[in-house]
């Protein structure tokens, strides 16, 4: 039996993410750095495109890491001189993180290669096309997260030997 196109999208939807992780680690690897210090950059960068910079907490909870395992990557991140900690105007003890130029320019080193075959993939189809995958990617991504956070209180918490 021939699955059904949907179910044809999903698997190649988790190949494709699979991949992607593989990437990363792989590229983290290579840079003597780990996956979860990649994963917290990709999320520094999301949030100063959006005009604002993540605290500590922010990290934490995005990357589902204990505070001591957060601060152990935000240590990581600052002695390679990939972030600042910077303390805010209002109240000198909130401190937001962010990425320096050095995390910038070694992101673009590190991901140019896969952005370039993506765009590569990408210019294959019409812009029509594109503008589709694109909400169908925002939509799947928003069903994920909304899953997520609606069956995270639902499972059970597992204390670790």
């Amino acid at each position: 039996m021939d699955p059904t196109p949907s179910y044809e999208l999903v698997l190649q939807l988790q190949q494709f993410a699979q991949a992607s992780d593989r990437y990363v680690e792989s590229t983290a690897s290579a840079h003597s750095s780990h996956r979860t210090d990649m994963n917290a950059l990709g999320v520094i960068m999301r949030y100063q495109r959006a005009g604002s910079l993540p605290s500590p907490r922010d990290l934490s909870r995005e990357l589902q890491l204990s505070a001591p395992a957060t601060t152990a990557m935000l240590d990581r991140l600052e002695r390679l001189g990939y972030i600042e900690r910077r303390r805010t105007d209002a109240d000198r003890r909130v401190i937001r993180i962010a990425m320096t130029e050095l995390a910038q320019s070694s992101g673009q080193e590190m991901f140019a290669p896969l952005a370039r075959k993506l765009h590569q993939v990408i210019q294959g189809y019409p812009s029509e096309q594109v503008e589709l995958i694109t909400q169908f990617l925002r939509e799947a991504t928003a069903g994920v997260d909304e899953v997520r956070e609606a069956t995270a209180s639902q499972i059970p918490t597992r204390k670790r030997a």
